[in-house]
């Protein structure tokens, strides 16, 4: 039985499933009699695109009864949308050719057998085609007057596809594709639509690299109105998409996929551990999970000796020190540093320390001597420290950094984040202005880090800023794919659970940090990352420990 051999399947079948309550028992159940039925080793593939009946619960039972046999479901948080949905399933593919069709069977699963051997005869990509002389439609009479008229509106819409993005292409919006996954997979971090326009975007990538395009006669059955797709509607949405989906490729957005990248590494950063008890027991899950693999340790509240204990009893994660200025009170006692603290003995507000600063009514040895102790009760509390960071990132103001920072991260022997990651902002090409101005202070500090030599502190390069209050797959996939090969990145978030103690705490981020934790832990995530051809890196590899400290010479 194909399905049984889970460790190594030739072919990966992915079958994109949202609101198909009604139609998804008969589909499971023709889908997995096929699988079962072929010689070579199949694997299924389910991506639940957050469906909202009882789509979830049919998918639960599937899974149960077919317990041990090579299938995988992935459920969204959140609809991403036909195109993302298919992306994903296809960057999970194990199997040396990935086939995909549309969840009603409009396309009867026997066809995948043509798809198949078009691929084995050579075919980089094999695609359904309606109008091919030797291809059939399977039809209720009471359906053909409409089908008719969507038929000469669907030829229309091919034909402008053919003029503006993929020539000679009959039928571009068949839902029964198939790609040789070493072909494919390169190109999935490059294409942005997430609808009913990705099949374009698809094939023009494969256009642009010159891949084998074939395509292939099938039977088409058509008994139902499609209700997840308006036509029309979806039609003039599509029109504006080819327009942008020619204009990346004359730009040559395609055609600039390398065919084997050195991938960048990714350090999931999570900061502000200590503030809080709900932000404690979301870095605590999201290090437990895999989806942050490093954390800042925030001195400074009444709850940072909970994360000191919880840090030192578990040393197989990476913690460095959050240095604070702006929130809570100092380690030393305040009179040791009296133009760090207001007349109670507390940090002021990023707000106010930045008057104070400005005006030089700060004095930098007093910072030194402050962080120096901050460094020192983390160490004293059995924390392995493996790098400096600042909250509010206080420690790239430029005298802070060329006066305190550096000479202190010299001395302790730790690098230093600095946040010289892309500055894309979520609206078009218009960078955050917050990483924006993180990015020019970055500037002057790494001279500053150049001027200290070979033996300076190493910077980790940080971006993260622009997700705050907006984590989006969107923008992490608009972030990521500005990415420079083989260079690693520290994507600096802020989860949290919001309690009183947070609100409490004068933090003006609160809800924000609720959905940066669910989207670090949602498949969306993992999606984004794995076809932006990144790779995370944790604690127990290698690479994490010679980041920190490896010169970096390509900022």
């Amino acid at each position: 039985m194909s399905l049984y051999d889970s460790k190594n399947p030739s072919r990966s079948f992915i079958l994109p499933v949202y609101n198909a309550q009604s139609f998804l028992a008969g589909t499971l159940l023709a889908v997995h009699a096929w699988l079962t039925s072929r010689p070579e080793t199949w694997e299924l593939i389910l991506v639940d695109d957050a469906s909202s009946d009882g789509t979830q619960r049919l998918l639960d039972a599937f899974l149960k009864q077919h317990r041990g046999e090579a299938i995988l479901r992935v459920r969204f948080a959140a609809n991403r949308g036909k195109g993302f949905a298919i992306r994903a399933g296809l960057g999970l593919a194990r199997g040396a050719y990935a086939v995909f069709t549309d969840c009603d069977l409009a396309y009867p699963v026997e066809n995948t057998a043509r798809i198949i051997e078009a691929l084995e005869s050579g075919a980089d990509a094999a695609i359904a085609c309606r109008v091919l002389p030797a291809s059939t439609y399977m039809m209720s009479p009471s359906f053909f007057s409409y089908l008719y008229t969507r038929h000469l509106m669907g030829r229309l819409f091919n034909w402008i596809c053919r003029v503006l993005t993929v020539p000679r292409i009959l039928d571009t919006q068949a839902g029964l594709k198939g790609f040789r996954s070493e072909v494919v997979r390169p190109l999935l971090g490059h294409l942005s639509m997430d609808g009913f326009s990705f099949d374009v975007e698809l094939l023009r990538a494969l256009v642009d690299r010159r891949a084998r395009l074939t395509e292939v006669p099938v039977s088409f059955r058509y008994d139902s109105e499609p209700t997840t797709v308006q036509f029309i509607g979806d039609s003039l949405r599509m029109l504006r998409d080819l327009i942008i989906i020619r204009l990346r490729s004359l730009r040559g957005d395609y055609r600039a996929v390398l065919t084997a990248p050195e991938p960048a590494g990714l350090i999931v950063h999570a900061d502000d551990y200590g503030l809080a008890p709900g932000v404690n027991r979301a870095i605590q899950e999201s290090l437990e999970s895999g989806a942050v693999t490093s954390a800042s340790i925030l001195l400074g509240g009444p709850h940072a000796a909970e994360a000191l204990r919880w840090a030192a009893a578990h040393p197989r994660y990476d913690f460095g020190v959050h240095l604070n200025l702006t929130q809570g009170r100092p380690v030393l006692p305040p009179a040791e540093v009296p133009s760090l603290v207001d007349s109670g003995g507390e940090f002021p507000s990023l707000r106010r320390f930045l008057t104070r600063f400005l005006a030089g009514r700060v004095r930098l040895h007093e910072i030194r001597k402050e962080w120096r102790a901050q460094i020192a009760l983390v160490r004293a509390s059995g924390v392995r420290i493996s790098h400096l960071d600042s909250h509010q990132h206080v420690h790239l103001l430029p005298r802070v950094f060329s006066r305190a920072m550096v000479s202190l991260a010299r001395q302790e022997r730790l690098a230093v984040r600095v946040m010289d990651g892309p500055v894309v902002g979520g609206r078009g090409n218009w960078p955050d202005p917050r990483s924006l101005l993180l990015a020019m202070a970055t500037r002057h500090s790494l001279r500053t880090l150049r001027a200290a030599g070979p033996d300076g502190p190493a910077a980790a390069h940080g971006f993260g800023t622009a997700f705050m209050r907006r984590p989006t797959a969107r923008l992490l996939q608009s972030i990521l794919s500005r990415a420079r090969p083989g260079a690693i990145y520290e994507f600096v978030v802020h989860p949290g659970q919001v309690d009183s103690e947070l609100r409490s705490s004068g933090d003006g981020y609160l809800e924000g940090r609720e959905r940066e934790a669910a989207f670090l832990a949602s498949e969306e995530f993992r999606a984004v990352v794995r076809h932006a051809r990144v790779s995370i890196l944790n604690a127990a590899q290698d690479p994490v420990s010679t980041a920190w400290v490896r010169p970096n010479t390509g900022s």
